[in-house]
């Protein structure tokens, strides 16, 4: 999650919580340059990860640039690169980047030929169904299927959708018949009870790819994999609470002044007040302040009086519509 899930945030999430396999970090723009500058490159040198292994993930719409940064990606020690062709956001798409490719096979087509044919990484790609039209996925899956591709990973919503509304399973498992490589499901998995739910209706799939779910339930991954039994336990309150500490203490070491660290925390707690019982009257309060005096005390507050509470999702009929 660009801005949200950097390298401190991954260094302090695997401290604290298990469960994980894989890290993808969030998208690098390609550029048109002979040499790349190494600030791009900065949140992903090997010696700053947390120890799981890491995917760099790029986001561009000319193969030159994609390929020359998968050499240097390599020279880095990665063996796979992710192809973000499922941004949202106006902008990006408006410069026919991230989803704003969708509607182009075409340009994927040649784009893939030439980035398939000359990057030294293996070349994995993430798609939505569409801009608008839930068809344009699968038009494009053609062109997909033409090349050695990792993995193909689909958030089954079109870009307008954003992240509202609910996700199309029944899209997804059109355009799942349709892929002949490795596929990966990624969308609104936020519980264990709706990943049980995909997992049960498409059993062939063995990768799945966490969000803004699990940055709102750090434990997600630990509920999936029912890590409660073998000893992961403890007080989520606690829990969190240590975890923001810690990430806490890393941004005061590195960015300078009040004003910076306010602006990674508050966006630490966007997602991560959502299950707290107390969490809304946190957040809203945490928007207003403007010193970390006043922050620290707001959430020593907040959390010394919270309860870990998840909003249930009891009908499994309904989990298309559970956010």
């Amino acid at each position: 999650m660009r801005g949200i899930t950097t390298m401190h945030y991954r260094q302090a999430f695997v401290r604290h919580f298990q469960g994980l396999d894989i890290e993808m970090a969030p998208f690098i723009p390609t550029v048109s340059a002979d040499r790349i500058n190494p600030k791009l490159l900065r949140d992903i040198l090997p010696e700053n990860n947390s120890g799981l292994p890491l995917i760099p993930q790029l986001i561009g719409n000319k193969a030159n640039d994609f390929v020359l940064m998968c050499h240097a990606l390599k020279d880095l020690g990665y063996d796979e690169v992710n192809w973000n062709m499922g941004c949202p956001h106006k902008p990006i798409r408006k410069k026919q980047r991230g989803a704003g490719l969708l509607p182009h096979p075409d340009l994927v087509d040649g784009l893939l030929e030439k980035v398939c044919g000359q990057s030294p990484c293996r070349i994995s790609v993430k798609v939505r169904l569409g801009v608008a039209d839930k068809a344009e996925l699968q038009k494009l899956i053609p062109v997909l299927n033409r090349y050695p591709l990792s993995e193909v990973i689909v958030h089954p919503r079109t870009a307008e959708q954003m992240y509202d509304g609910s996700v199309d399973l029944d899209a997804f498992a059109e355009a799942y018949e349709l892929l002949e490589g490795p596929v990966c499901y990624n969308g609104d998995i936020d519980r264990r009870s709706f990943y049980s739910h995909v997992h049960e209706r498409f059993p062939e799939i063995t990768r799945f790819m966490l969000g803004r779910g699990l940055l709102a339930n750090p434990f997600l991954c630990e509920e999936i994999k029912n890590l409660t039994q073998s000893g992961v336990t403890g007080n989520q309150v606690e829990r969190i609470t240590a975890f923001h500490e810690d990430l806490l203490s890393h941004y005061e070491q590195i960015l300078h002044g009040d004003h910076p660290v306010l602006g990674k925390m508050k966006e630490f707690w966007t997602y991560q007040s959502k299950p707290l019982s107390n969490g809304r009257q946190l957040f809203k309060k945490l928007k207003k302040t403007q010193t970390l005096h006043s922050y620290k005390a707001i959430v020593r507050e907040f959390l010394s009086g919270a309860q870990w509470t998840p909003a249930p999702c009891p009908d499994p009929a309904s989990l298309y519509n559970c956010l």
